[in-house]
């Protein structure tokens, strides 16, 4: 952790004020802002600069290493890595992850992770999840995502009465399964159990961080060795505050995953010696990522605003879809109940080093 930054302090009023207004500004207004750095418009901008690309070659292999099998149709093409002028370290890698990682990363979080009582999640605050089914020998006779036949929580029907009981049932009503997926549940951690009443990490061992998502991002972010993850879950109209990560006890970078909808992203830095702060502000999409280190590693950073139907067509289907070769989707009817489950979803993946 920091020893200078206070993971309480409040954010300057200049980027709380930027924050606002991207959250309350029309869906047209945002098309026509040229303050927002749209990686798939064309704009001249000089915020941002082409620091070092990525070669398709390399990414093939690490996506097809994590996909497990025989990897995507086409080898992806080379991914340009943009650097912020005003924010030092901060980078941007514009679809950086192929259509089929794209759907692998998803289906491994929410069917096999979410489903691992090891991973909490904002209900076990006022609910006992329950995961007896896990032993129920339940075999639905094909392969889930993940390449067994393990349970997901979305093999429950979406009209499922079965529900989770309130810990304290004065004061919470059961969640149902449906209730749960559809909007209840907002973030899940992994591996470092992070501690959002103490803002800090426990002191006890941690639950083992997912190997192949660990993999995936060290073989892109070498420099990073991924300890914990918040997958956060968007709906529209729902936001993330502005705030700094500051409680890792290392400085290694902060790397950031975007899946389904689009999302606005303002992130900045307030100079020490004026109080001036400087900013960007982006729009991020499907398989973008960010990664924040130097001196953007602390910067605040906030998502004021979840851009309705916005999720790739070829992705919008899942988990009905399993994959998505060529123009081509395979369907699994195992979860057909559920298609278009992440039509109007953003999902987001955050991974840290916590320690040195």
């Amino acid at each position: 952790m920091s020893t200078k930054l206070d993971p309480k302090q409040k954010p300057p009023d200049s980027l709380r004020g930027l924050h606002k207004s991207y959250q309350k500004i029309s869906r047209d207004a945002l098309a026509k802002d040229i303050n927002i750095k749209d990686f798939c418009r064309v704009q001249e901008d000089v915020s941002v600069c082409n620091v070092r690309t990525v070669e398709g070659s390399k990414l093939a292999e690490i996506f097809s290493r994590f996909q497990g099998h025989g990897g995507d149709a086409a080898e992806p093409g080379n991914v340009k890595v943009y650097e912020c002028a005003d924010l030092p370290g901060l980078h941007i890698l514009p679809s950086l992850l192929s259509k089929n990682t794209q759907g692998c990363l998803l289906s491994r979080l929410l069917h096999r992770d979410l489903s691992n009582p090891e991973h909490k999640t904002n209900i076990h605050f006022h609910h006992n999840v329950l995961y007896d089914f896990l032993a129920s020998g339940v075999d639905h006779g094909t392969e889930s995502p993940t390449g067994s036949h393990e349970f997901s929580f979305f093999d429950f029907p979406p009209a499922s009465s079965f529900a989770f009981p309130a810990i304290d049932p004065s004061t919470h009503a059961p969640l149902t399964v449906p209730q749960f997926l559809n909007r209840k549940l907002r973030w899940m951690t992994l591996g470092g159990q992070y501690d959002w009443t103490t803002k800090a990490y426990p002191k006890e061992s941690s639950p083992e961080f997912p190997k192949d998502i660990a993999q995936l991002t060290h073989d892109v972010f070498p420099n990073i060795r991924p300890e914990a993850a918040i997958v956060n879950l968007y709906s529209p109209g729902d936001t993330l505050s502005i705030h700094r990560d500051v409680s890792e006890y290392s400085d290694a970078g902060l790397v950031s995953i975007s899946l389904g909808c689009d999302a606005i992203f303002i992130a900045g830095l307030e100079e020490e010696s004026t109080g001036k702060t400087k900013h960007i502000v982006l729009r991020l999409r499907s398989g973008d990522a960010i990664y924040m280190s130097g001196p953007s590693r602390y910067a605040w950073h906030s998502v004021p605003q979840i851009l309705a139907d916005t999720c790739p067509p070829w992705l919008s289907h899942w988990p009905a879809n399993t994959s998505f070769q060529g123009t081509e989707s395979t369907y699994d009817a195992r979860f057909e109940a559920w298609r278009g489950w992440i039509a109007n979803k953003r999902i987001n993946l955050n991974i840290r080093q916590m320690s040195k």
